[in-house]
């Protein structure tokens, strides 16, 4: 395995919130690593301006969710909605960064929630945000907005589900690119003392994989840490992403590589892993492994 390669470098977080039980497993989360990473953390509510237009367009009413009654929707119960909620998370951040020596600081913003996002996270390293809420149609769908981050790809992203926080199985699906020996070196960066790395490598070709499997271990034994292997075939992947489905403490660790391979890969895992899921985007260059 080639040398050179660092872990990602936090110095910010940005922390995008509302009043979803998503959100608030994420604010815990970007708690926990600013506190690793000795980082500020940048909370950010966005009034979402598109939400508010709606209010005022002639057809105004929805259906519940799981009444399937109407309900009419109206400007004032839209505003005072938002500010009920964003009392609650200004509170919510606030006691959190009290009881910790983290240097933090929450913004109100109005506007299109991926531009701001976007805007905000210019001076962050790492983007930490809320799997869009659940249903009863179908559980950990993604919302339009984290879809919109993951194509982008900007930035290193973690995703939270509700319920759910940073700890062990870590898991990091390895990748001979630039970018995947940054997310091993990433993970190294995160691990305790005494835990262990999963490192899930591809056994499609077997000599692919016996010499990956080489480079890992050499790469492990170097740098003093526990690791185990697990191969998987691009046929049974899904097997060893269902033994984990529904673990709800742990970190699955993604290089964010931008191919068509690589994206269903990424889609198949934020739709089905319940663990929380980082998405490592340095800045890299293309150069080949040697």
């Amino acid at each position: 395995m080639s040398d050179g390669f660092k872990p990602i470098c936090v110095n910010r977080i940005l922390v995008s919130l509302d009043s979803s039980s998503h959100s608030y497993a994420a604010l815990q989360a970007a708690v926990e690593l600013a506190q690793h990473y000795n980082a500020s953390l940048q909370g950010v509510f966005i009034e979402d301006i598109t939400l508010l237009n709606l209010a005022e367009m002639p057809f105004r009413q929805e259906v519940g969710e799981y009444s399937a009654t109407l309900r009419e929707i109206s400007t004032d119960g839209i505003t005072r909605g938002i500010i009920v909620q964003s009392r609650w998370v200004i509170r919510t951040f606030q006691k959190l960064i009290n009881q910790t020596n983290l240097k933090g600081d929450f913004s109100i913003q109005r506007g299109k929630v991926l531009e701001i996002i976007e805007k905000e996270s210019e001076n962050c390293d790492l983007l930490v945000i809320g799997k869009a809420g659940t249903n009863t149609l179908k559980s950990q769908k993604l919302g339009s907005t984290t879809q919109a981050l993951i194509s982008k790809g900007q930035k290193s992203l973690l995703l939270v589900e509700e319920d759910n926080s940073l700890g062990y199985p870590m898991i990091v699906h390895f990748d001979e690119s630039p970018t995947g020996m940054v997310a091993l070196e990433s993970a190294r960066d995160l691990l305790d003392d005494g835990e262990n790395i999963i490192i899930l490598l591809q056994d499609d070709d077997p000599t692919f994989f016996q010499e990956k499997k080489h480079d890992i271990v050499r790469w492990a034994s170097k740098n003093k840490i526990n690791i185990s292997i697990h191969n998987y075939t691009t046929r049974n992947f899904g097997r060893f992403i269902q033994r984990i489905n529904g673990l709800k403490e742990g970190l699955f660790i993604l290089p964010h590589i931008k191919n068509i391979e690589s994206q269903s890969l990424i889609e198949y895992c934020l739709e089905n892993v319940t663990l929380p899921v980082l998405l490592i985007h340095p800045a890299v260059s293309d150069k080949k492994l040697s």
